[in-house]
């Protein structure tokens, strides 16, 4: 499995008794982008488990350079970001690039969640311009860069 970032570092949660999960960690999110929608958030730590890439890279292949390029810059300095209206929790976190965007659907650690749990990359995958402007329709739009 290609690694995301070397400088971030990695390492194993252990949150439900016997799960353990190894992970990356991506970035920092901006909790202050989110607090207004969902209250305190646990962390600003987000992570990828080795679980999660490989889903990326089993499901959505021709955008997993993307991901692994951008994925830092998405999460730290995202261009829209909006409420999932259908998971609890999530966000569409998007960047426009040269010829594409990108969205990154991270689960954030919310105050009733697990204290061991930090914002978790969930997905991620191209999106039209066509695409988004639907999503942005369907969903709340909780930041836009202007």
């Amino acid at each position: 499995m290609a690694e995301v970032d070397k400088n971030y570092g990695s390492g194993i949660m252990d949150v439900r008794g016997d799960d353990v999960f190894e992970y990356t960690t991506l970035g920092n999110i901006d909790p202050h982008l989110l607090e207004k929608e969902f209250g305190k958030i646990r962390t600003s730590d987000t992570i990828i488990t080795n679980e999660r890439m490989a889903h990326i890279q089993e499901r959505h292949p021709e955008d997993c350079d993307l991901f692994e390029k951008y994925a830092r810059d998405i999460i730290e300095n995202p261009e829209i970001i909006l409420k999932d209206g259908k998971n609890t929790g999530t966000v569409f976190m998007i960047k426009r690039l040269p010829s594409t965007n990108m969205n990154v659907v991270v689960r954030l650690a919310l105050s009733e969640d697990d204290s061991k749990l930090k914002n978790s990359v969930m997905t991620a995958y191209r999106i039209r311009d066509k695409n988004l402007i639907k999503l942005e329709r369907k969903n709340k739009t909780l930041y836009k860069k202007e």
